[in-house]
């Protein structure tokens, strides 16, 4: 994915101006306007518009356009449970002439509720201090359950082998890229993943630096059961599959996943989480 960074951009989906606290108690997150940063060549000052407070940074691309302060609330040192990869990852580097990756809003034109998401990668082993310049990549299925650049899937059963990838598929929603900020910071917009048979509601994510050479952490996050219902039942693009959701689509695994701080009013759901890595160098 790195290979491709230069000719990206980087679309936030946008500035949050609140705090967490006080905007849980509206229901969702005030955003402003979108901000757009674009990246310059590698080593260069490159060319960008930020949000106020940004500066470019060494290759270019603005930082800091999400406030930081947002996470304030969220555990700072407790390692991120690691979780498999699954058999859905599918990675542009490793097919030629893919599409880029490095993307903020997700979507491609699916239907859903929209799903604002926003990471901040910390170092578990040097004091929870924020991880720049790493790549986040997110991945998970559309509102049907179904994932972009795979084959042979049926979301109303439990999968008994590995879903069939199939590069020449050019489709990618809901799949993207990006990198932190001087904070750690990554924002995303996509929509609501649906419900398959077989696993409860998740969203992938992989953070690495350096490309595919240094994988920080694999694992899945995963969501309150009500909250999923409540979706379900209330979006229009869900509704039709929202009876009879069985429990094991709904109920995070049991332990300490990953699972992100959630608000949800009709049409927009919001999640803000600390991923904290144990082997950042």
């Amino acid at each position: 994915m790195r290979n491709k960074r230069e000719h990206a951009t980087r679309d936030l989906a946008g500035e949050v101006v609140d705090r967490w606290q006080f905007l849980v108690k509206l229901g969702a997150l005030a955003i402003t306007a979108p901000v757009i940063v674009s990246w310059g060549d590698e080593g260069s000052s490159g060319a960008g518009t930020g949000g106020a407070g940004g500066e470019d940074g060494e290759d270019g691309w603005r930082s800091d356009a999400i406030d930081p302060s947002i996470f304030e609330r969220g555990a700072r040192c407790n390692l991120t449970t690691t979780d498999i990869e699954a058999p859905s990852f599918l990675d542009d580097s490793q097919i030629p002439n893919d599409i880029n990756l490095f993307r903020s809003d997700l979507r491609d034109g699916h239907p859903g509720c929209e799903l604002r998401l926003y990471l901040r990668l910390l170092d578990g082993q040097n004091n929870g201090a924020p991880i720049p310049d790493a790549e986040v990549y997110i991945w998970h299925c559309d509102a049907d359950g179904n994932y972009s650049g795979f084959d042979s899937q049926d979301s109303s059963t439990p999968y008994t082998r590995a879903i069939e990838r199939a590069p020449e598929n050019p489709e990618r929603f809901c799949r993207g890229v990006q990198l932190t900020d001087r904070n750690g910071i990554v924002g995303f917009t996509s929509i609501w993943p649906g419900w398959y048979a077989g696993r409860p509601v998740h969203v992938h994510l992989v953070a690495r630096i350096n490309g595919p050479t240094t994988r920080l952490l694999t694992t899945q996050l995963y969501f309150d059961a009500e909250l999923s219902r409540q979706v379900y039942t209330s979006e229009a693009a869900y509704r039709a599959r929202s009876m009879d959701i069985p429990a094991s689509s709904l109920n995070p695994p049991q332990g300490n996943p990953a699972m992100p701080k959630m608000a949800y009013t009709p049409g927009l759901v919001t999640g803000i989480l600390d991923v904290v890595v144990g082997d950042h160098a």
